[in-house]
């Protein structure tokens, strides 16, 4: 396909000033520019490629937690400053459970002090030209002391009795609980609403007293009571219960009282809710929501929803039930609380996660949809294919920013390298995140001994973290790489549908909720877990796309579906949907109709979901026939059948084979004159080989995030406006491949080959430079080994920086060098003769080197390791450092913290380290 050049806008964005969409009834910023297109002389129409400058979002953020709020203004300005040099874009405050015995005085959860102390962190964020997001609500989950009773969040309780009439009969309800509904039914199906025989027993609570007549007779009942959560993780006046987020009153009486208990709003970005973890799964007004939307009373089903009867009609009425949950988590709470943010001049930012609703929807509904990583790298809750929910409603919506909650328990405390949050980051970008947000970072005074303040759960990114010194550099790369993300749109070919459906009907259990920490049950062994990995594993890009958003889509003039977004896809795939709403057949129908390929894995559905569809309901019989009308168009132009590969090579969809192949994750997105690919080497082996990516272009172009570097790719014509690309890569290592549609004015990309043997370099000497609690002696050494390994048995608790450094002479004179650092226990800031080459974080540590002397070279290796092997020596001392209330500092098993039992971590430079000369050219 060609691509249309469109002129190009420029934007350069103030750095105080907040991004703001278009829900705000605002002025979108500009998006930056990623390429200036320049005319040339020699060349004609040529362009020039550059990073775009880098903005406020397009900076990584983090959350900053506030233990008790007890701050002062010395420290938000220090800390805040501190964050703007290493190079964060902005904070999250989030105000949290207080320290110990601490002579810093709290400051109450939304009293004059606490206004004061936000004030002044806004004032200084914006002075910094940083942003600032808020939480409605301390810790975590809307709430506050003064929610009543009346208004917070409930729980469902059914009951029956069996009873043998004719006999009186009377049930009691406790004061606890709200009675609200009673159904009587005989053997042969005679049914008695006995709703009205419930009556008050003073403060005993309910009874409800009928007269059975004679026969068997099931007597259900349905009640609700106070669901008994609170505010998690609370800080001081920020207790109490949390809000019913399935119902409107409760949510508009907290956000109410919140506005008013504010310091105003200006300056604050966005509001910040985090994931769904409510308990509860009622409200007062249920039933009438309930019969409102669903067109039946769920009182006459109370049986079926406490899962007696028939397994089918069972699932059947609770799919309509969990389909009345989200909409009242949709509406009541997002739709509420975005309603007021937008009022009071903020953006929301969400995580879906954890809610009985479809996450898509929810995060379609905001202005920044945010994923979370949680976990290990290997295994966890970091599912890449579950990490594109979140930018796959942004793709299909047109919402400008993805955000993640990153590296939360990437690893134990002081234990996370920046390696890891490395590979952790570029997951999130390859599932098209672009706003990363770390998680976190702990306020903590000047004046606390180390480890410092600090959260319960890692990764601590926080200045007392050794890691810190290295901080800039990822930094830098995410920025680089963010800010060209943020500057280009989706470039998916499929829709693929979630038929969330399936999963409603299942007759077990009630509350059915989508975690990120239980995406086995609902995506990975479902069908929409196996097309999504079917198309990973062949190279196609896809988003995911739910009802609600399939209806807001249309069909493009090209055959394919335009999305609200602008982004055109190609093709549908729906796999093995055995329920689907009759709004989503007729707009599938419409859609093939108009020659978008539509791919039913499966079949067609069986029936519309819930009640509604049941088979043999003469009631529903009308629908029946409109829902089959519909199903015959598709018969007619839609494919089916049960070979998904088969399928999907009968649709014309681009397929990047050599992705895979090549263990290569890559993101494709589009700009106004081709493509950039994100390409990252998943392997643990360098890679060096030709990829032809599926699109026409007339140039190419690498930019490598990590140090800045662009060049003209090595190419290959293979057709007219089709070329092959060399690409190298060390293990892990991630560049950005820009497919132009005119030529490029760009100088050549240096690949790194050999022009003769390597050197190893010998004879270090090692010099502890930085850290505590006590620097180690210095020491010397043929090859680099371990600092850990020295003789000083203060090297065994050390956290910090060693500096390793040689003397040697340039091997050959090709003028060009690749410098090998080999094992690498940490990052490595490398300087040659004085002069700074640059700062590595790995998880490969090599980097291109020039201008080294015949002899005479000094080479200097500043390596910074983690602090577990400090905070060991504490625990083995006996140190009283965990000082915090509530949950205070526990392991990633969320048991108590014992880091005296852990082995020395080896930690320093092992190399072997290798010098070896490039070609020039």
């Amino acid at each position: 396909m060609r691509y249309n050049r469109g002129s190009l806008v420029h934007h350069n964005e103030p750095a105080v000033e907040a991004d703001r969409e278009t829900a705000l009834n605002r002025v979108l910023p500009i998006f930056v520019c990623l390429f200036a297109v320049l005319l040339t002389g020699a060349l004609g129409a040529a362009q020039t490629v550059a990073w775009p400058e880098p903005t406020q979002s397009a900076r990584p953020w983090t959350r900053w937690w506030q233990h008790g709020s007890a701050v002062d203004e010395a420290n938000l300005t220090r800390l805040l400053e501190e964050y703007h040099r290493v190079g964060l874009g902005g904070v999250e405050i989030t105000c949290i459970y207080g320290v110990k015995g601490e002579p810093h005085p709290n400051r109450v959860y939304r009293s004059d002090a606490w206004r004061e102390a936000i004030r002044h962190a806004i004032d200084e964020a914006t002075r910094l030209g940083m942003g600032v997001d808020l939480p409605a609500g301390s810790g975590w989950r809307m709430g506050d002391p003064e929610l009543p009773m009346e208004l917070a969040n409930n729980r469902l309780v059914l009951g029956h009795e069996d009873v043998t009439g004719p006999r009186e009969v009377t049930i009691t309800f406790d004061g606890r609980l709200t009675p609200q509904a009673a159904k009587a039914t005989s053997a042969g199906g005679e049914s008695v609403d006995l709703t009205d025989f419930i009556e008050s027993d003073g403060l005993n609570g309910s009874r409800l007293v009928w007269s059975a007549p004679a026969g068997e007779w099931r007597i259900d009942t349905a009640a609700y009571r106070w669901a008994g959560d609170r505010v998690k993780r609370p800080g001081p006046g920020g207790e109490g219960m949390n809000i019913n987020p399935f119902w409107r009153d409760s949510v508009e009486d907290f956000l109410t009282r919140f506005a008013k208990d504010m310091p105003g709003f200006e300056g604050v970005r966005a509001q910040f809710h985090d994931s769904f973890e409510y308990e509860g799964d009622w409200q007062p007004e249920f039933f009438a929501e309930f019969a409102e939307r669903r067109g039946y009373r769920l009182e006459e089903h109370l049986a079926e929803l406490a899962g007696e009867g028939d397994a089918e009609r069972v699932g059947r009425v609770k799919a309509d039930y969990r389909l009345t949950l989200d909409d009242l988590v949709r509406e009541d709470l997002i739709g509420t609380w975005n309603e007021w943010s937008h009022g009071h001049g903020m953006l929301t930012r969400n995580q879906s996660h954890g809610s009985p609703a479809n996450w898509l929807d929810l995060y379609a509904a905001v202005d920044i949809p945010e994923i979370e990583s949680f976990g290990r790298l290997t295994g966890g809750d970091a599912d890449p294919l579950v990490l594109k929910f979140a930018s796959s409603a942004a793709n299909v919506a047109g919402k400008k920013h993805v955000s993640a909650e990153t590296a939360t328990w990437l690893d134990e405390h002081f234990n996370v390298t920046l390696a890891q949050v490395k590979q952790n980051v570029d997951r999130l970008l390859l599932a098209g995140v672009n706003h990363v947000v770390y998680h976190g970072t702990a306020y903590s005074p000047d004046d606390a001994a180390w480890p410092g303040w600090l959260f319960y759960a890692s990764t601590q990114f926080n200045p007392q973290n050794p890691i810190w010194r290295d901080f800039p550099a990822l930094n830098d790369y995410v920025t680089r790489v963010q800010s060209v993300l943020q500057a280009t749109r989706p470039d998916s070919d499929v829709l693929l549908y979630w038929p969330i459906s399936n999963l409603r009907h299942d007759p077990n259990g009630l509350r059915q909720d989508f975690r990120v920490h239980n995406s086995h049950r609902w995506f990975t062994d479902q069908p929409i877990g196996a097309a999504a990995e079917a198309m990973q594993e062949r190279g196609m890009s896809f988003d995911y796309v739910s009802d609600r958003l399939l209806a807001r889509c249309e069909a493009s003039d090209e055959g394919g579906v335009s999305a609200p977004s602008g982004a055109v896809y190609r093709a549908v795939v729906v796999p093995q949907a055995e329920h689907m709403p009759l709004e989503t057949i007729r707009k599938l129908a419409e859609l093939a109709e108009a020659g978008c390929p539509v791919l039913f894995w499966g079949g067609l559905p069986r029936s519309l979901p819930g009640l509604e569809g049941a088979a043999d309901a003469q009631r529903w019989s009308n629908v029946r026939k409109r829902f089959g009308a519909a199903a015959k168009r598709l018969e007619e132009k839609a494919l089916r059948g049960a070979d998904l590969p088969a399928l999907l090579s009968q649709a014309a969809m681009r397929s990047e084979r050599w992705a895979a192949a090549n263990g290569v994750g890559f993101l494709r997105r589009q700009r106004d004159d081709g493509v950039v690919y994100l390409l990252c080497n998943q392997r643990d082996e360098a890679l060096d080989t030709w990829i032809e990516p599926e699109v026409e272009s007339d140039g190419a172009v690498l930019m490598d995030p990590a140090t800045g570097r662009v060049g003209a790719a090595a190419q290959q014509m293979t057709g007219e406006h089709h070329r092959r690309v060399r690409v190298q890569l060390e293990p892990h290592e991630t560049v950005l491949l820009v497919m132009t549609a005119d030529p490029v004015k760009a100088e050549p990309w240096r690949y790194h080959d050999a022009e003769g043997k390597a050197q190893t370099l010998t004879g270090w000497t090692v010099t502890f430079i930085d850290g505590g609690p006590t620097k180690p002696a210095p020491y010397t050494s043929e090859e680099p080994r371990a600092w850990t390994e020295s003789d000083d048995p203060a090297a065994e608790s050390f956290a910090g920086t060693a500096r390793y450094a040689c003397e040697f002479d340039a091997p050959g004179d090709t003028g060009r060098y690749r410098l090998e650092l080999g094992d690498v226990l940490g990052s490595a800031a490398v300087r040659i003769n004085g002069e700074e080459i640059g700062t590595l974080i790995g998880p490969s540590f090599a980097i291109d080197v020039a201008g080294l002397k015949p002899s005479g070279n000094r080479l200097e290796i500043d390596v910074t390791g983690v602090a577990a092997n400090r905070l060991r020596d504490l625990d083995r001392r006996g140190v009283d450092w965990r000082l915090f209330e509530d949950i205070n500092i526990v392991g990633i098993d969320y048991k108590p913290l014992d880091a005296s039992a852990w082995p020395v971590r080896p930690l320093g430079l092992r190399g072997p380290v290798m010098l070896t000369p490039l070609r020039g050219d």
